[in-house]
């Protein structure tokens, strides 16, 4: 398919044919998204587009109609779409050379260097063919829209830029009467452009026209002075007085850069493909284009930027300019405004005796100077926006910044972040720059390497440096070497480049700053000491012992000094190295004592969210029954510490769970590995994250709290406390198919208990004994243990727990024959979980009263029940329950013969799953079997079910024994 953007807009398939655009309207949309190809644009932007600031009210409903109609008009069979929706916007798929635009581009610089080689003549032919491809001005038939004006206006410079190129070319390969023909058509359609006056007058003066050339002269500088107050620039000048004086002036048509002095390309270069592609895409010499590229130190900025410049050099014949604002030198001053303007107009070939010492003169000189030049800056290292601002350039110049901020306060331009490289090209940079056949040797070896650099591409260069340095070393040495993080940054050091040195720049300004700043540099320090997985702004708080508004501030502060990446609203991420380089800064400034009260901090902040979080999902009751604490207010409100950010009800708490997880768990490691005042307050947090971090499908992460849990409450003798994580431990092993180790954990922990007089926490042991007793297929010997949990809990419980008692015995009640005791119970059950507001109860008896429903064989209200109890715990994040009552849901409807019992017990084999139960997911796979039939599939599933129940000794339920034939 073509599309011809460079005169009438015109579409043609594969066959030749046009494809008709009849409405204004689709022309608009269709024009704006192949001006930006393969790139979503927002409906407002198509809005605005088609209706400028003052859409309809049916503006978006519009929209779509328009793309629905051009989806069609533009479909291909066999292919995807070409339009495609993304991110609540709209995209069209292009392949290379399917733009007239493309075509244009690829001659333009296939002609350029030409020119550039010395080769006239083909230079004339590739421009040429670029001119031909011009059928007027561009998107003619489309109406103008704010949108669309700078873009057109874009296009219009590149086809200028290359009339200029053609005259030139015409002018060196001897054509000089059509070099002059050219000159005239190019000035009539823009009388401000120097470079085509300079081709006039030459081509005038080599056709013995003097006095015309002279003459042409005059006009140009009349026009100059009257349309833009500038006199005509210096080339312009010195041309006019080689003519005057009857000087050859040949050089003024050489196509070579008057300056270029890029400091050589960094080598090895390896990926950066696709920020490439959008640097070279949107430098195309057009009106002032900027991009400013920003990322952390080490990540290759300045190297991406001298690589694409280098690339970009023969599009700007009237230079290139390279100059380190030192905006990222250790102990550096940056460069100040006046100074940049200084060099870079000296560069440009102004005496420095001419060379304003006033910012605003330098300034306002610079832009004279280079009003009409085709000239790229590389502006490498910069400090702030405001240290650009006046060398951002005008006219067909182009500019690429660097600078470890955003900056974001740029008059102009696109910014791009440079981010750490795909693994994949992290690791051939490693081979590429020293480390050779080894690469090969050891692929392992070489993705540790880089995964220990963090991808990070100046720590990558320096690994490879050392490794070029020891040829003998296999890659697994240095690995064992770089495993250390305490040695880690030492080894990344070679001759003097350091990757410490270089990560410390963002940092130290931060230390030796005044208040704000040094607050900023402990919250690094801080958050290195914590290995949290995502950096919060609740966390944060907490480490600091600040309000929120407070850490926001800091973090942002520190995502300006690439300390910290920004992610999601409120959320950041800390380079590996970097958290080693603050851990080194925490041991350094911040004393034992200091780091162990902001650890305590955190983990208190993190306790208080996840008991209430689990106090939502249980109608205000949580495991801790600690003490009221006197700092909180009446309880006419909800009391959270300043820094923590609470779920607002039992269905936000599955998102908040996923988002905070990781750092709960690293915030109990850190207090295991380091002891003292954090433990207590740790174990603490694990039992009180358990049932959380299981019901929300996260058993390894639970058993790694557990484990480390007991680990220290038995270092420190903690008796409570190891009783009530030997319960959680328990359930794992139960869920892991080890009955056995489950049962003692729950003898152990009821024991301890009862010495202690915790009659409430021994009863939750005994009704645990109850619900895996029954697993194993001892409803009798269940009822025992559930009857002696219940008649505890009506005495020392609370209703929630005479709830989850009555739910849990149900099914032990039932198969001991007392049917109508095992329904009323369970309505029991209900009713309170209900009237306390307790919806993970509410699921359970929920479940519990669908299974019991089809055992009593009223298949209508059981599914009706099953139904509302999966669409509850969904919403809720209660996974156990949703695996039970999504199996009984399978078995009712095998038992009523309906299809999509298969679609039940698959979903129900991944629930179990994800919670890491084992027999659950045996006897999903067994229900698989059966819903699938007789076929090769149900046998399948059949035998793989066989062999794990084999394996899982003593586990029979007898509700799953009836529903599925086990």
């Amino acid at each position: 398919m073509r599309f011809n953007l460079l005169g009438p807009l015109t579409v043609e398939n594969t066959a030749g044919q046009p494809v008709p655009l009849p409405s204004a309207k689709q022309r608009t949309v269709l024009s704006a998204l192949l001006l930006w190809p393969n790139e979503a644009l927002t409906a407002a932007d198509l809005m605005t587009a088609l209706w400028g600031e003052e859409p309809p009210a049916s503006a978006a409903a519009n929209v779509r109609t328009y793309v629905l109609r051009l989806r069609r008009l533009l479909e291909e069979p066999g292919t995807p779409p070409r339009i495609a929706a993304r991110g609540g916007g709209y995209l069209v798929r292009v392949r290379p050379d399917e733009r007239d635009v493309e075509r244009f581009d690829a001659a333009a610089e296939r002609g350029r260097a030409f020119l550039s080689s010395g080769d006239p003549t083909q230079a004339r032919a590739e421009l040429s063919e670029a001119a031909r491809l011009w059928r007027g001005e561009p998107l003619a038939d489309v109406p103008p829209s704010p949108l669309l004006t700078r873009r057109i206006g874009l296009l219009r410079e590149r086809r200028m830029l290359v009339a200029e190129d053609l005259a030139e070319a015409t002018l060196r390969d001897g054509a000089i009467a059509e070099a002059v023909r050219l000159s005239r058509a190019l000035l009539a359609d823009d009388p401000l452009r120097q470079r085509a006056w300079e081709q006039l007058m030459v081509g005038l003066y080599r056709l013995g026209d003097v006095p015309g050339a002279l003459e042409a002269y005059r006009t140009a500088r009349r026009v100059l002075v009257e349309q833009t107050g500038l006199d005509p620039g210096p080339r312009l000048q010195r041309l006019h007085d080689d003519i005057l004086h009857h000087r050859d002036p040949v050089a003024a048509v050489s196509s070579r850069p008057a300056v270029h002095d890029l400091p050589p390309t960094v080598e090895p270069f390896v990926g950066r493909a696709a920020e490439t592609a959008a640097i070279l895409r949107d430098l195309h010499g057009d009106a002032g284009s900027v991009v400013a590229l920003h990322g952390p130190g080490g990540v290759g900025k300045s190297a991406l930027a001298v690589h694409v410049a280098h690339q970009l050099a023969p599009r700007f014949p009237d230079g290139v300019l390279y100059l380190d604002l030192r905006g990222a030198k250790t102990g550096a001053i940056p460069v100040r405004p006046v100074d940049a303007i200084a060099r870079l107009l000296r560069a440009l070939g102004v005496p420095a005796a001419a060379v304003p010492s006033e910012e605003a003169e330098a300034a306002a000189a610079f832009r004279r100077h280079t009003a009409h030049r085709r000239l790229l800056l590389v502006l490498d290292n910069a400090d702030s926006a405001a240290q650009v601002a006046d060398l951002l350039p005008a006219g067909p110049a182009a500019a690429v910044i660097t600078s470890r901020r955003h900056l974001a306060t740029l008059a102009r331009g696109r910014h791009l972040a440079v981010e750490v490289l795909a693994t994949g090209d992290a690791v051939e940079l490693l081979g590429q720059a020293g480390a050779g056949q080894r690469v090969a040797a050891d692929p392992g070896g070489a993705r540790r390497v880089a995964e220990l650099c963090g991808n990070l591409p100046l720590a990558l260069r320096i690994a490879a440096a050392r490794l070029a340095s020891r040829p003998g070393w296999p890659l697994q040495a240095f690995v064992e070497r770089l495993d250390d993080p305490a040695r880690r940054l030492d080894e990344l050091s070679y001759d003097d480049v350091g990757i410490r040195r270089t990560l410390r720049l963002g940092y130290e300004p931060l230390s030796e700053g005044g208040p704000h700043e040094q607050l900023c540099a402990r919250a690094f320090r801080l958050i290195g000491e914590v290995p949290l997985a995502v950096v919060t702004v609740a966390a944060a708080a907490a480490l600091l012992g600040v309000a929120p508004r407070q850490a926001h501030e800091v973090l942002e502060t520190l995502a300006d000094q690439r300390l910290l990446e920004p992610r999601l609203p409120g959320r950041y991420e800390l380079h590996d190295l970097l958290r080693i380089l603050a851990g080194e800064a925490a041991r350094a400034r911040e004393s034992a004592p200091e780091r162990a009260e902001a650890l305590v901090r955190l983990i208190e902040s993190y306790a208080f969210a996840v008991e209430h979080a689990t106090a939502l999902l249980n109608g205000g009751w949580t495991p801790a029954s600690s003490p009221p604490d006197p700092a909180r207010p009446a309880p006419d409100g909800p009391w959270s510490p300043p820094w923590s950010p609470l779920p607002g009800n039992a269905a936000e708490v599955p998102g908040w769970l996923d988002a905070e997880q990781p750092n709960i768990a690293a915030a109990v490691t850190r207090a295991s590995e380091i002891g003292g005042a954090a433990t207590r307050p740790a174990v603490r947090l694990a039992w009180l994250s358990y049932a959380l971090f299981w019901r929300g499908g996260a058993p390894a992460e639970a058993h790694r709290l557990i484990e480390r849990s007991l680990a220290m409450t038995a270092a420190l003798d903690l008796t409570t406390e190891h009783a009530v994580t030997l319960y959680y431990r328990a359930k794992l092993r139960q869920a892991g198919g080890d009955a056995v180790g489950a049962e003692a954990d729950l003898r152990s922990g009821a024991q301890l208990a009862g010495r202690l007089g915790d009659q409430l926490r021994q009863s939750g042991c005994l009704d645990a004994l109850g619900n895996l007793f029954y697993l194993r297929g001892d409803p009798r010997q269940a009822l025992r243990c559930h009857d002696q949990a219940l008649r505890l809990r009506r005495t020392h419980g609370t209703p929630l727990h005479v709830a989850a008692s009555l739910s849990n015995m149900a099914d032990a009640r039932f198969d001991a024959g007392h049917r109508r005791q095992a329904l009323a119970g369970v309505r029991e059950a209900l009713e309170i979980a209900r009237r306390i507001n307790a919806t993970g109860v509410e699921g359970a008896a929920l479940a519990m009263l669908g299974q019991l429903e089809f055992r009593l064989g009223d298949a209508v209200s059981a599914q009706r029940t099953l139904a509302e109890t999966i669409e509850l715990t969904a919403t809720t994040g209660d996974l156990p329950t949703q695996c039970e009552a999504t199996l009984a849901r399978c078995a009712v409807r095998l038992g009523v013969g309906r299809g999509d019992a298969f679609d039940d017990a698959a979903a129900a084999h991944g629930l179990a799953g994800r919670i890491g139960d084992r027999y659950l997911r045996a006897v999903a796979t067994h229900a698989m079997a059966v819903a699938s039939g007789v076929d090769s599939q149900a046998r399948r599933l059949a035998a793989e079910a066989y062999t794990e129940l084999k394996r899982l000794t003593g586990f029979r339920s007898p509700m799953y024994a009836e529903f599925f034939g086990l």
